[in-house]
């Protein structure tokens, strides 16, 4: 093998590890170890995953009302009549109302911010579905809005942000309570953890 060779084929694997590197929770070190599971895995199970991923974002879109990710537009949850309409829950992402689902304690209806408030890195309300939350908010008010935002600055942040921005007092707003773990995200946390913040959300207005 002639040094062309092998410079062509660093080149390929840096690519790749550069590509890996770039998705969230994945440093150097695991896109690296990634990308050598790739090279070495069958072609046939490297152009299954290709295919899913290409498949989930050519048919995968966010439903116009919640924002969850979804194949239908609106979503199972927004179109299903037996769902409690009067309570919102509002998660950070789809993985959130995912992991509150996996519960099988909540029924009512879903809100995705799909991020957080955060200066630091450039995200303000303006980025996120809060005007499409508080329109929402506007012409259906639900009873309860359970504030579900990760336990973090950011989370925080956002819960503060939104609970100000809802000049309905009539409306009961709540958050998430003992069980979750300061810095912490939903999509961790387990489903006993979760159904017993639930049962002990907290009412802030």
């Amino acid at each position: 093998m002639n040094q062309n060779n092998k410079a062509s084929i660093s080149s390929i694997i840096s690519e790749l590890i550069s590509h890996l590197s770039q998705l969230p929770g994945i440093g150097p070190k695991t896109a690296e170890r990634l990308a050598f599971h790739i090279i070495k895995a069958p072609e046939s199970k490297i152009v299954s995953l290709s295919e899913s991923l290409v498949k989930a974002k050519q048919m995968l879109t966010f439903c116009k009302i919640c924002f969850i990710v979804t194949e239908n537009d609106p979503c199972s949850i927004c179109s299903n009549d037996f769902r409690d309409k009067s309570i919102l829950c509002v998660v950070h992402d789809s993985i959130d109302a995912f992991a509150i689902e996996n519960t099988n304690t909540y029924s009512g209806n879903y809100h995705i911010l799909n991020g957080s408030i955060s200066p630091i890195n450039g995200i303000g309300p303006q980025e996120l579905t809060i005007s499409n939350l508080l329109g929402r908010v506007k012409n259906n008010p639900p009873k309860e809005i359970i504030i579900a935002t990760n336990p973090t600055i950011e989370g925080d942040a956002t819960s503060t942000y939104i609970i100000n921005q809802i000049t309905n007092t009539e409306i009961n707003i709540s958050r998430l309570a003992i069980g979750i773990p300061i810095g912490g995200d939903l999509d961790y946390t387990d489903n006993k953890t979760l159904v017993q913040a639930f049962n002990s959300r907290q009412s802030i207005r």
